[in-house]
């Protein structure tokens, strides 16, 4: 199997097949240069920023997911800041309408607040108002 003998291996029983496999363990360490620092799971094996760098195609996959975090996490801050002072200020009358008229439909609340039925569904829906 041309295996030192220093590796560490796994071995593995296979009941339907009958047969003994043994696997070269995979501890923490980097695929290529088996460092130990700055360690990155990358399909199925672990692989250290400076070999990441010294590989190309890993180093646009690297920066595609960090975009994508990048991006999400603006997404998520750019919804949060939304919230204009009209809408809050709708939002609180609307709650302040549903403690007084707590089994108040939705059209009935949208004519007490002098707003569309339409606006009221969103509040709701976007703001989990209940």
């Amino acid at each position: 199997m041309n295996l030192d003998p220093n590796v560490r291996t796994e071995y593995f029983y296979d009941d339907e097949r009958k047969a003994i496999m043994v696997y070269k363990y995979r501890a923490k360490e980097c695929l290529f240069c088996l460092g130990q620092q700055q360690i990155i799971y990358f399909k199925k094996f672990y692989i250290c920023m400076p070999c990441i760098q010294s590989l190309p195609a890993l180093q646009v996959f690297l920066e595609r997911v960090e975009r994508e975090r990048a991006d999400a996490a603006q997404k998520a801050l750019a919804k949060k800041k939304r919230m204009t002072a009209r809408r809050k200020e709708t939002l609180d009358r609307l709650h302040q309408a549903m403690k007084e008229n707590p089994k108040a439909s939705q059209k009935e609340l949208a004519e007490i607040l002098g707003i569309s039925q339409s606006w009221i569904s969103q509040l709701l829906r976007k703001h989990g108002v209940s």
